[in-house]
């Protein structure tokens, strides 16, 4: 009976150091900044920096705080910022980083590696380039009342339209892996000054991270097909004989796809040229006027749209030698003794076949 009681009462100690060490940390919470989303900038030489940061004092409301800092260099953030905050500012729950164009130019090497270094940093982190200033496209979400508003518009084009999938871990991974280049989400703002998903921007890693092009939402789809096995994502498929402008195309929606690799010897004196088939089975879902298109002959001209387009797609990547799919890495994994610097020294004239095998779905049919 003795030993019951001192359990129950040791329950009961253990019970009340949890709810007051609760209750100490929620004091805390009301007493430090949050950094949820932070920008960067490059503004006459010098790093603007600013940050998104939530003030939850009422239930299912959130005022906006946005707080801007100049320095030589992109690490002393939170320090400058710290001086123009009534609390001490903390970034552990930072889950946006927004890099202007100017500053993505420059380069995002050196971020990306004190990122990787920083323990407090959330593998969950999304990364993102601006057309505009960073700055002036975080200022434009606060009417949003939400300081993740552009996380979450980013993940929501990634689960549901054309962005491949993005993190930290994968921009980490991508920047550090000799046999691929990084690429990031590419975002601006409409006509009305709101903030859009653009398509994607590709980055050279051999240049330290240097933003080498940027690509519209279509291209985005086509990297995502190529780099994952992807579902959802639409195009316009453009249609022939038209009888009248609203005519022209019809929607054409991604199921699912996937696509595989597969090397083949090339018949070249040159051993160093590569020769590369790529091979993409995809459900598709078309809306709109089809002009009474054969079933087959639609399936045809798409699976013949598809292929074109990726190699569109791809043959820019190789003449400005950046490798966003991952090329060198396949390779890689199907050559001994296999080099970066020969690899990509060859990688512009890489011959690439691309077929596409077509399986229409019709609309409310979908297994």
């Amino acid at each position: 009976m003795g030993f019951y009681k001192k359990w129950r009462n040791s329950l009961l100690y253990l019970a009340l150091s949890f709810l007051l060490a609760s209750c100490s940390d929620g004091q805390v919470i009301n007493q430090i900044e949050l950094v949820q989303t932070a920008g960067f900038d490059l503004d006459n030489q010098k790093v603007l920096t600013s940050a998104l940061i939530g003030e939850y004092k009422e239930k299912e409301k959130t005022n906006i705080k946005l707080l801007r800092a100049t320095s030589d260099n992109s690490y002393n953030m939170i320090q400058l910022l710290n001086l123009k905050s009534y609390y001490p500012i903390k970034y552990g729950q930072m889950r946006m980083m927004l890099f202007g164009e100017n500053y993505a130019t420059h380069n995002i090497g050196p971020i990306l590696k004190y990122l990787s270094q920083d323990v407090s940093i959330s593998g969950n982190l999304n990364l993102a380039v601006s057309r505009n200033k960073a700055s002036e496209l975080l200022s434009a979400t606060i009417s949003a009342h939400d300081p993740l508003f552009l996380m979450k518009m980013i993940t929501q084009n990634s689960d549901t339209a054309n962005l491949p999938h993005t993190d930290l871990q994968t921009t980490l991974y991508n920047f550090f892996d000799e046999g691929r280049d990084t690429y990031l989400p590419l975002l601006s703002w409409d006509a009305n000054k709101k903030p859009q998903v653009d398509g994607i921007a590709l980055f050279k890693d051999g240049k330290n991270g240097k933003l080498i092009s940027q690509h519209g939402n279509q291209d985005a789809l086509w990297l995502k097909m190529l780099v994952e096995n992807s579902k959802n994502g639409t195009f316009m498929f453009p249609l022939e004989n038209a009888k009248s402008e609203n005519e022209k195309f019809a929607l054409v929606q991604v199921m699912e796809s996937k696509t595989n690799f597969i090397s083949k010897p090339a018949n070249a004196v040159s051993q160093r040229l590569h020769v590369l088939e790529i091979h993409i089975n995809t459900k598709l879902q078309v809306k709109g006027t089809l002009l009474d298109t054969e079933n087959n002959q639609l399936q045809a001209k798409l699976e013949t749209y598809i292929s074109e387009e990726i190699k569109h797609f791809i043959q820019p990547c190789l003449s400005a030698n950046v490798d966003p799919v991952g090329f060198g890495s396949f390779f890689r994994s199907k050559t001994r003794g296999w080099n970066a610097s020969e690899f990509y020294e060859a990688y512009p004239s890489m011959k690439t076949n691309v077929t596409t095998k077509v399986q229409l779905v019709k609309a409310g049919i979908q297994k």
